[in-house]
């Protein structure tokens, strides 16, 4: 199922933007580090999925990287291929919550007729308690920051959000 979502559009672009940003492959330009971790919404971890992105707070020392957020929020960084990584340095996080589905429809009949067809609105998988505040989308003013440090342990991150 395809995720709807208000924000849909930019992870879209978001996505796109950072695989054009890193390039095709690691041409030993800027290493990257193994980077997981889970985002947690009021300490639970964040509901119903997402999109994950660092953004680089220099743009010369970085690459901007970016993740899937599972519906345990869980997220893997990949900035040169899927999974690697992210580069060192320090990095605005960027959050987009899947806050909805598109419903399954019913087929259309065998003649190709509209008439049985069947389309509903899209289905909340996220409570409104459950979701999080847009700022943590915005590029320019989200909160949360983080440090991917080249000699430590970058695979256990706790991206930690808070209402507002």
């Amino acid at each position: 199922m395809i995720f709807q979502n208000p924000h849909f559009i930019q992870i879209c672009l978001l996505l796109s933007l950072a695989s054009t940003l890193t390039g095709c492959g690691n041409d030993g330009n800027v290493p990257v580090f193994p980077t997981s971790g889970v985002v947690l919404y009021d300490g639970k971890p964040m509901a119903g999925g997402g999109a994950i992105s660092f953004v680089p707070l220099s743009p010369q020392k970085g690459k901007a990287a970016g993740g899937t957020i599972n519906e345990d929020g869980s997220f893997v960084m990949s900035t040169y291929g899927e999974g690697d990584g992210s580069a060192a340095g320090e990095f605005r996080v960027t959050i987009y919550q899947s806050t909805s589905q598109e419903p399954d429809t019913e087929s259309m009949p065998v003649d190709g007729q509209a008439e049985g067809t069947k389309v509903t609105e899209p289905i909340q998988i996220v409570e409104k308690e459950d979701i999080i505040p847009p700022v943590y989308s915005d590029a320019t003013k989200s909160p949360v920051k983080v440090q991917i440090d080249p000699n430590g342990n970058n695979e256990s991150l706790k991206i930690e959000l808070k209402r507002m």
